[in-house]
């Protein structure tokens, strides 16, 4: 219930996951089962992804240092460049319980045939969301806000380049 709450910005889901601890392993859960249904969307079956054992691990291990580090940018973000509040431990919660709405990157992917594009609008919702829960968190208006979220993909972007061996330039 508190997934539906967030997907729909209720105040109620934010004030949750601010107070809850046990909502960091929730949003680890919900890292995890979505970026299975993102393997499988992508065209794996499910016999495939048991055969390769090691192409789900690193898959899920790239979620889980997308998780950790988008979560740690927006943070960064919000508390040094526009002076908010809160908590890293608050930001994981937000970014886990925003992370499936990024299964709409199934969608736009078959759709839009510019993967950038694709990934922008897939991506809208889940910026959204994140925006909303720093907004209640970080008592930042919505517009740094969204800055901050938009600040987390720009900064995994350079990050993910610099680690894969590409240059941005």
């Amino acid at each position: 219930m508190r997934l539906l709450g967030a997907i729909r910005f209720d105040r109620d889901a934010f004030v949750w996951m601010d107070f809850n601890d046990r909502a960091t392993g929730d949003g680890l859960v919900l890292v995890v089962v979505t970026q299975v249904l993102l393997m499988l969307g992508g065209g794996n079956s499910l016999l495939g992804l048991v055969g390769s054992l090691g192409a789900v691990i690193a898959g899920l291990l790239q979620a889980l240092v997308f998780w950790l580090a988008y979560s740690g940018i927006a943070y960064a973000v919000a508390k040094f460049l526009f002076r908010g509040g809160g908590a890293y431990a608050t930001y994981l919660r937000i970014t886990g319980f925003a992370y499936p709405t990024l299964l709409l990157l199934l969608f736009t992917s078959r759709f839009i045939s510019s993967g950038t594009l694709a990934f922008a609008a897939g991506s809208l919702w889940f910026l959204a969301i994140v925006a909303y829960g720093i907004h209640y968190i970080s008592d930042l208006d919505l517009v740094k806000s969204g800055a901050s979220a938009f600040g987390g993909i720009v900064g995994w972007v350079i990050i993910s380049s610099i680690f894969s061996g590409g240059f941005i330039i």
